[in-house]
């Protein structure tokens, strides 16, 4: 038994293995932080800028309400509430963006 203790002690340090990345085509070694929020989000999702590594922007939404307005031919509302409309007239509300 005690060869099996001497050769785990003169067993070499394991090698780290340095986490790598390709962007644009290009591979990069980069911290263990880095590359587990890259493989959070994806490649695809990040370019290099100034010699770094940086996520692209994230788009805005754009939300477009529509409004109630005057129209040629549009709905006859109750009381002027929006949610309670009667006839359909010439003159009434139309629902535009």
């Amino acid at each position: 038994m005690p060869g099996a203790l001497d050769a785990l002690r003169n067993m070499p340090e394991p090698k780290r293995v340095i986490p790598k990345v390709t962007i644009d085509g290009k591979v990069f070694e980069v911290s263990l932080e880095l590359f587990r929020q890259i493989r959070k989000h994806g490649e695809s999702q990040y370019f290099v800028k100034d010699d770094k590594i940086v996520m692209k922007p994230l788009p805005q939404a754009t939300l477009k309400h529509s409004v109630l307005k005057k129209g040629e031919r549009g709905f006859a509302l109750l009381d002027g509430n929006r949610f309670w409309p009667t006839d359909v007239i010439e003159g009434g509300y139309e629902w535009t963006r």
